[in-house]
């Protein structure tokens, strides 16, 4: 009886650290450091005018960046680990040797977007400090990406502390609140393809979309300080 208490107690545990681990995923913007390929850490390139490399994890979806942009969908399991599938990437580029090389290492070389993706992926979150905590994703090569970020309940300087689409879904227009002003708006599909580009400084804005099939599309907002997040919008 204590033998079978003991194991409830711990699957009890262990279920409540893989939520709270989830929960932390989708909670935080993750900011790339490097990735690990066969033992050798390769950082991303800082030439000066750096492009930001970032994650965002969402519920049924992740977007992830640096010269080019990947979306998939996701699907999380209950022992920190997920999979992607319906994958789609840019093909925009930096137009700069270092950036693009690391750009193919990132997307290529960890995640496997050629070869149909290197997974399931597993993760794992450690606090680093006070506000700062850890993400190193591993795929089934053994090879990492590790990621780092603050909490959102802090403004990070790379992050929006607020952005809202309304409405959504949408039927014709849609507009953007945010606490930021926001100097550039893309649409993507679901395979990574922009079909609409904005520029706008105010902090409330409107777009039209009448153009656009009926769908699921993901935007892509920028603020005037250079901050970016992604968001899914539904087209009617």
């Amino acid at each position: 009886m204590k033998t079978f208490k003991f194991l409830l107690f711990t699957l009890i545990v262990y279920s409540f650290q893989t939520k709270a681990q989830t929960q932390d995923l989708l909670d935080n913007t993750w900011y790339l450091e490097k990735v690990v390929i066969v033992g050798d850490d390769i950082f991303v390139p800082s030439l000066g005018s750096t492009p930001i490399a970032y994650a965002e994890f969402n519920s049924d979806f992740l977007f992830t960046e640096y010269c080019n942009s990947l979306f998939a969908d996701i699907q999380y399991s209950d022992n920190m680990n997920f999979t992607l599938s319906g994958q789609g990437l840019t093909f925009e580029g930096c137009f700069v040797e270092e950036y693009d090389a690391f750009d193919t290492i990132y997307y290529n070389n960890f995640f496997g977007f050629v070869e149909g993706f290197f997974q399931p992926f597993t993760y794992e979150i450690t606090q680093e400090s006070f506000t700062l905590k850890k993400l190193t994703i591993t795929n089934t090569n053994g090879d990492q990406a590790v990621y780092f970020s603050q909490t959102l309940s802090i403004q990070d300087e790379n992050e929006f502390a607020s952005v809202q689409l309304y409405p959504n879904p949408a039927q014709n227009k849609f507009s953007i609140e945010s606490d930021l002003s926001i100097e550039q708006v893309k649409i993507y599909t679901l395979t990574g393809k922009v079909v609409a580009k904005f520029h706008s400084e105010p902090k409330s804005s409107t777009y039209d979309i009448s153009f656009l099939l009926s769908g699921i599309y993901f935007v892509e907002v920028t603020s005037l300080e250079g901050k970016k997040t992604v968001t899914k919008l539904i087209k009617n």
